[in-house]
C-alpha cells in the first residue's frame, strides 16, 4: 500500500530548534504537525497483517538537508492514533528504509509492505 504525505514534515532539527526555545512548543507543533498529517490517511485501511516493512521516499526540493533528520515520528504516531497502525515497536514495525529522491518540493511517499498472510 501507498500513501502520500503531500506536504513537508518537520526534521529533527526543527524539533531540537523548538524544545531549546520553549520545553512546551515542540509538542504543541507535533500536534498540530499530526493533525494536518491526518487528512491524508483519512482512506487509508487499517493494516491487517503484521510484522509490516516501511520504505519511505523522502521527496525533496533542497538537496543539501540531510536525509538522517528527516522525521517519521509524527506519521507513525498518528497513524497509531487514528487505528491504522496497531503499535509501531518492533514486533509490528521490522525495518524502514530511507531513500531521497530529487523534486520540486518536499513531501513523503510512503509505502507499507505487509507481511504474507
Amino acid at each position: 500500500m501507498k500513501v502520500i504525505i503531500d506536504m513537508k514534515l518537520n526534521n529533527w532539527n526543527d524539533t531540537i530548534k523548538q524544545c531549546r526555545y520553549n520545553k512546551y512548543g515542540a509538542n504543541n507543533i507535533k500536534k498540530k504537525e499530526m493533525q494536518e498529517i491526518s487528512y491524508f490517511l483519512k482512506d487509508v485501511p487499517k493494516i491487517q497483517n503484521y510484522p509490516v516493512k516501511l520504505i519511505c521516499k523522502w521527496h525533496i526540493k533542497n538537496v543539501c538537508s540531510d536525509l538522517d533528520n528527516k522525521s517519521l515520528k509524527s506519521v507513525l504516531d498518528i497513524m497509531q492514533k487514528m487505528g491504522i497502525l496497531e503499535n509501531d515497536n518492533m514486533k509490528h514495525i521490522t525495518g524502514i528504509e530511507y531513500q531521497a529522491i530529487k523534486d520540486d518540493k518536499d513531501y513523503l511517499e510512503l509505502e507499507i509492505i505487509e507481511a504474507e498472510s
